[in-house]
């Protein structure tokens, strides 16, 4: 009989339990890639509401039996869908339908896995940069990206904009319905304020960018949509946004990527008109470290190592980044430092946001 060594079993209880982490690790990983495939060859409507065999579900989407049989397999796994063995059928679980079938949801994970993508094909520029502290500007990554971004905003942030996130300011859901002129800074590729153009048509709606193709991208979309002659969009870096006053300037997701974010801030209170307003958009999360140990803490500290601190320290950052999830008191910080004396936080649902109203 051999004598068992605690500190030895310990030490094997310890490496087994971060082996089966790295397993659920390795399994995300792998299931973001068939999730983003069921996307692309419609597997989750051929799916559909009632339960259907691999068979079937392959014959409706016009897809090869063994792989759509793995493919079950692995959501079934996942949790996302459901499975009869007697019957050998599969069904989706509750709501994944509305977050996975063709619905305006499904531009979250379809953009998440093109951000996945340009990551993993960037792993050695990644490692560079760690080495020699050099940044990384949006614009030298692969387009790849930015078109994730744009799938996941329009997914995700434009009909929040619209529907509850302006509301929730006071008074300016009246200014734009009467006519009021906006600067939406780090616009991107123009989705949120082609939204709000679209919302209020008797606005005017001035998007600027520091990424040239990124403009080009919404000049193009505001065609398509059809509000050109109120929406346009100029390449300019967020400290030297020209033109206003406006009364509105709408920061979402962006200051947290910017090199000089209290530089923008300033420029913003000077082009803001004097009864105007700042909407700062930002993720959600706390000062403290110890308070975002959580799975949405660890993805957008991800983000920000990989795109966000990158590009700060891609346009000469003052300072230390902010990072994606500064918080909301280095936020206040950095919005007392461009000029502004009052800053309101939203009482709004939006659990991934962190949504400040800032005056002069």
């Amino acid at each position: 009989m051999t004598d068992t060594v605690p500190g030895q079993e310990a030490a094997a209880e310890a490496v087994g339990a971060v082996l089966g982490q790295l397993m659920d690790d390795f399994a995300a990983t792998g299931g973001v890639i068939l999730t983003a495939l069921g996307l692309k060859l419609g597997l989750w409507d051929a799916l559909g509401a009632a339960p259907a065999t691999a068979e079937t579900v392959a014959e409706r989407a016009g897809a090869a039996v063994p792989y759509v049989r793995e493919w079950l397999r692995s959501q079934a796994a996942a949790g996302y869908v459901g499975y009869d063995p007697a019957a050998q059928t599969f069904r989706l679980a509750p709501g994944v339908a509305a977050a996975l079938g063709e619905g305006p949801l499904s531009g979250l994970t379809g953009g998440m896995a093109a951000q996945f993508r340009v990551w993993w094909s960037e792993l050695d520029r990644y490692e560079d940069a760690f080495r020699t502290g050099r940044g990384i500007s949006w614009g030298s990554l692969p387009a790849g990206h930015a078109d994730g971004m744009d799938l996941i905003t329009r997914a995700v942030v434009a009909p929040a904009l619209v529907a509850g996130w302006l509301p929730a300011l006071d008074g300016v859901v009246d200014r734009l319905g009467a006519g009021a002129a906006v600067a939406d800074i780090g616009c991107g590729y123009g989705a949120p304020a082609i939204a709000m153009a679209q919302a209020f048509p008797a606005s005017t709606f001035n998007g600027f960018d520091a990424d040239d193709a990124s403009v080009a991208r919404a000049r193009r979309a505001a065609l398509t949509a059809g509000v050109a002659e109120r929406v346009s969009f100029e390449v300019a870096v967020a400290a030297e946004v020209p033109g206003g006053p406006y009364d509105l300037v709408t920061f979402i997701d962006s200051v947290h990527d910017l090199g000089d974010p209290v530089g923008a801030l300033q420029q913003a209170r000077k082009v803001l008109a004097d009864d105007g307003v700042v909407l700062l958009v930002e993720h959600a999360g706390s000062d403290r470290l110890e308070e975002n140990l959580s799975p949405a803490g660890r993805f957008f500290y991800a983000a920000s190592a990989l795109v966000c601190v990158p590009n700060a320290l891609a346009e000469r950052s003052q300072g230390r980044p902010l990072g994606a999830m500064p918080g909301e008191q280095a936020l206040r910080r950095v919005a007392r430092a461009g000029g502004f004396s009052r800053v309101r936080r939203l009482g709004v649902d939006a659990p991934l946001n962190l949504l400040l109203e800032l005056r002069p």
